[in-house]
Parts: C-alpha cells; sequence; structure tokens
C-alpha cells in the first residue's frame, strides 16, 4: 500500500522551540536553504582567502530595532531588541572605544546613563571598572570572566526604552546617525558586527600550504550557539525586515552595510567584493539564489 507523501516542513529547528514557532507563525523563513558563495585570494596575501555568502550580501535586510518591526528575541520586552543580554567587550581597543564614545555622547541620547559617569570620566581612575560595564563570571572560560555591558531593569544599559529624547533603540547607535559618527568605533564591536558572522579558521591547502581562511556570512539563530533557538524571534529571516529585491528594491547589505563589511575584511578585499556584486546586479533574478526572506516580499 502506497503511503501518502508527506506534507511536512523542515524548519530547522524543533516544532516546540520558540524558533520553531515563530516560523511556523510566518514571522521567519526556515534556515536551511541554497546559498551562493563567492571565494577570492586576498590581493596582498595568496595565503588568506576569502569565503562570503552572496545569498546574505544581496539580500536587502536592514535593522528594525527602535522601531514597531522589531519584535525582540523575547516577546514580552520588546522594545529592547537582541539587546537583552549585554554587549560583550572584545578587547582592550573595544573598551577604549566605547570609553571614548560616552565621555563624547551627550546625556541627551542615553536614557539610563549612570549619574556617576561624569565624575568618573573626570577622575579617570582606571583601576575603577566603568559604571556602565560589569564582569560577567558566567561563561567557563580558559582565558577567565568576561566584561560587558550592565544589565539594567532586564537589558542592556545602553537599549532605550521610552518614547523620550531619541525614542527606542541602541543609545550608541542614535547618538552616532544623528551626529554623522561611523558606528565603528561607537559601540561596541559585537554590536556593530551583527548580523554578520565572521569565522577565521587555518587550513592546510592540498600541497601542503597553510592558508587563513575568512568566512563572512548570515549571523542566524545557530551562530549564537544552541542559545539561539530560545529566541522568541530573530530578525536575518524575517520577512518584515527585509525589502522585495524587484523594481524599486532596497540597498543590498553589501552597500548598506559597506563601513561593517570593510572593516571585517579590508579595503582591497572590499573593493574585490563590490565589483563582484555590482557586476551580479545584471544577472536576472530567476539566476540567483534569493534569500527566502526577501522572496517572500517579492
Amino acid at each position: 500500500m502506497n503511503q501518502p507523501a508527506s506534507n511536512e516542513v523542515f524548519l530547522g529547528f524543533p516544532a516546540t522551540s520558540p524558533a520553531g514557532k515563530s516560523i511556523l507563525a510566518g514571522r521567519e523563513t526556515p534556515p536551511d536553504f541554497p546559498r551562493e558563495w563567492f571565494e577570492f585570494v586576498h590581493p596582498d596575501d595568496p595565503t588568506h582567502y576569502f569565503s562570503l555568502d552572496l545569498t546574505w550580501l544581496e539580500s536587502t535586510w536592514s535593522c528594525r530595532f527602535g522601531t514597531p518591526e522589531c519584535l525582540g528575541i523575547d516577546e514580552s520586552f520588546p522594545v529592547v531588541g537582541c539587546c537583552i543580554h549585554g554587549a560583550y567587550i572584545a578587547d582592550e581597543t573595544d573598551r577604549d572605544d566605547l570609553y571614548n564614545a560616552v565621555a563624547e555622547m551627550p546625556a541627551k541620547y542615553w536614557q539610563l546613563r549612570p549619574a556617576e559617569t561624569d565624575s568618573y570620566i573626570a577622575n579617570a581612575d582606571p583601576t575603577v571598572l566603568e559604571p556602565w560595564l560589569e564582569w560577567d563570571d558566567t561563561e567557563e572560560e580558559d582565558d577567565g570572566p568576561h566584561i560587558k555591558t550592565r544589565v539594567v531593569d532586564g537589558a542592556c544599559i545602553f537599549a532605550n526604552r521610552t518614547k523620550e529624547g531619541s525614542g527606542p533603540g541602541c543609545a550608541l547607535h542614535q547618538w552616532a546617525m544623528a551626529e554623522g559618527r561611523n558606528i565603528i568605533g561607537s559601540k561596541p564591536e559585537v554590536c556593530w558586527q551583527v548580523p554578520f558572522s565572521r569565522e577565521d579558521s587555518y587550513e592546510e591547502r592540498s600541497d601542503g600550504e597553510e592558508i587563513l581562511r575568512t568566512t563572512i556570512g548570515e549571523y542566524d539563530r545557530r551562530q549564537w550557539g544552541g542559545g539561539g533557538e530560545d529566541f522568541d524571534w530573530w530578525c536575518t529571516s524575517a520577512p518584515s525586515c527585509h525589502t522585495s529585491q524587484g523594481e524599486g528594491a532596497a540597498t543590498p547589505v553589501w552597500q548598506s552595510m559597506k563601513d561593517e563589511l570593510t572593516a571585517l575584511i579590508g579595503e582591497k578585499p572590499y573593493e574585490v567584493v563590490a565589483r563582484h556584486c555590482a557586476a551580479r546586479a545584471k544577472v536576472p533574478r530567476e539566476a540567483k539564489s534569493i534569500h527566502p526572506a526577501a522572496d517572500t516580499n517579492a
């Protein structure tokens, strides 16, 4: 007896998980779909290879944080977007950049600015932790506890909550946009990198030569590790965060996030990517792997 064909759709996550529920509700698209990749060698370094996800770079995603279209990773607290856990500081340079940003940013942009911020900056005591940072010892790493932005009332201290002042959103981002600053160096590294993922790995080429491969892709749920499926919503696969790729479409990620991508791979590699993507813009849409979140809006 022939069995009826299964109509089950592979969600990529358990159907009972928040990720599965969000996909079933139509707020997101499943994660496993055809992607196109572009591989090239650094113009100045023949041992440095790049692999970039063209399907992501050519998508029309844009951040909706601070708008009603951002549903947040916790449906009970959507106004803070994905900024619930605080931002981990990458290194001393990242920490110094944040210090300088706080010192320069007018108080009007930051709703949760600590009262002791001015006195801390005036005293300049390097032995005292900045009032906007905290130690996090929950991660069992060999290099010990990490520093992250403070969590205040359930979210990052830089996440504005109310309609007052510049309104909901990242205080640092709003300040940078309002005053024409580059967001790189204006907010923590992890914040301006997302939703790009970058992975560096050393490989042995077939001829025995060791190469460095830098892979740039979409920072989807799985990039967060096992906890990614517990988010009530995630934006990179949400149709509401993509616009149509048809006539009059929005700017693709490789252009709208040029500064971030350049910071991740360098100026000359970015030029290689830009030339390739510009040429691909002339390729018929049906000949490319379109991000399904954007394809939903076509």
